[in-house]
């Protein structure tokens, strides 16, 4: 076998995917000139969307048998399973119970995805992977940034 693999590789493994969804942000705790004056036009009543983009970062050691960190066929199937069916064309406030008792900031967005990947794969893998970054673009200008800490 080719001595590249004879030393143990940390490698960063990475996936993106899309998804669409609405929010409100909004404290209840707060009056309504409270809100618009925090959020402004985020606090509107009906809500907004965004074009979220998700970049999903694994961590750990290559595999010598089959060169890889993690299949990236089975990485989609989570994402797609774990994120894209539980937020896509979601309202987040109301759609997702995870979110109902918090403003649903792009922040605490990333936090939860983040929860949500970490206990999945936790469960199926026995070698030392880990998520390294959740990384969840609002627009195309503004990015939230998760490492777990």
């Amino acid at each position: 076998m080719n001595d590249l693999l004879k030393k143990p590789r940390k490698v960063y493994v990475s996936r993106t995917i899309e998804f669409n969804a609405a929010h409100r942000l909004f404290n209840p705790l707060l009056t309504e000139n409270e809100n618009c004056k925090i959020y402004g036009k985020c606090a509107n009543k009906h809500g907004h969307g965004h074009n979220y983009l998700l970049e999903i970062t694994l961590a750990g050691i290559v595999e010598q048998k089959t060169g890889f960190l993690f299949d990236l066929k089975e990485l989609k199937a989570i994402l797609e399973e774990e994120i894209v069916n539980r937020f896509d064309h979601r309202h987040l406030n109301h759609d997702v119970p995870e979110l109902q008792d918090c403003v649903p900031t792009t922040e605490v967005l990333a936090v939860l995805i983040w929860d949500i990947l970490e206990e999945r794969l936790t469960s199926i893998t026995n070698r030392e992977i880990s998520l390294h970054e959740v990384k969840l673009y609002e627009t195309g200008k503004n990015a939230v940034r998760y490492l777990g800490e």
